[in-house]
């Protein structure tokens, strides 16, 4: 099954944001040659049941278009993921295993709780470029590994087009320095929160819960209809969103690789 409205087409929304946008019956393709090593600006998403949709199906929507603007990857993700679609059993095989995600969305039924913290948190409405230094580096806080280019270009979508798009973003400060903070974007009723980040020497004080709380009260005072996040499936943030009052609505997952032409021998 799909993802269940507004969620899924607040994903339609979002990945419209790039430069370039091709929907298909199962989702859509999108890709964006301003930030051409960033994966999630580059891919295949699929967003609708397709039982019978296949990898190879949805390589001969991607790859022409990532030729035309000269990605060097390919990267699909499955928005509601489901072993019974072969294509997500064939990504697997070609591509690798990878970590799945979970969609969690906030149970509105639940009273939003504060939690005992010691950050005290605030909207950013003007960020400085000593701010948006601090947002950048903070992707290395998820150890992975990323070129100076990557983060040039991460920083930039995030100021030149999810910013314009209403992106907002709340931080969590302990003794006035910042500890923390998470982004916020509404779009078709639906708030996604994204960005959730503890600075280091800041962790297990409340930060995160702090942030994202005051997300998920500035997304209900902006009348979604649905407020939700992503996280790795199994992980230690799953366990907190869980205690914030989200619940796992689906699985989702990714898969990356170098591009290969269409119709190479022995490829699937």
């Amino acid at each position: 099954m799909p993802l269940p409205e507004p969620i899924r087409s607040f994903f339609y929304a979002y990945e419209s944001l790039a430069r370039r946008v091709v929907r298909t019956p199962w989702g859509l393709v999108v890709t964006d040659r301003r930030y051409p090593d960033v994966y999630d600006a580059n891919k295949a998403q699929v967003l609708e049941a397709a039982p019978d949709l296949t990898f190879d199906e949805i390589r001969r929507a991607l790859v022409p278009m990532l030729e035309r603007d000269g990605i060097a990857f390919e990267h699909i993700e499955f928005m509601c993921l489901s072993d019974r679609v072969p294509a997500a059993r064939e990504a697997q095989a070609v591509c690798g295993r990878s970590r799945p995600d979970v969609v969690m969305a906030f149970d509105a039924d639940i009273p939003l709780e504060p939690r005992p913290s010691a950050a005290l948190v605030r909207e950013v409405t003007h960020p400085d470029e000593a701010f948006w230094r601090s947002w950048i580096d903070s992707r290395l806080e998820f150890g992975v590994s990323m070129s100076q280019p990557v983060l040039d270009q991460l920083l930039d979508r995030d100021r030149r087009v999810f910013r314009r798009a209403g992106m907002r973003i709340f931080a969590g400060y302990i003794d006035g320095e910042l500890a923390g903070f998470c982004s916020l974007l509404s779009m078709e009723a639906a708030g996604y929160i994204d960005s959730v980040v503890t600075r280091r020497e800041f962790r297990r004080r409340g930060v995160a819960s702090a942030t994202v709380s005051a997300a998920v009260s500035a997304s209900v005072k902006a009348r979604d209809r649905a407020t939700f996040l992503l996280a790795e499936a199994g992980g230690r943030a799953q366990r907190l969103y869980e205690k914030l009052g989200f619940q796992v609505i689906a699985r989702a997952n990714g898969y990356t690789r170098p591009i290969e032409p269409l119709g190479t021998e022995g490829y699937l």
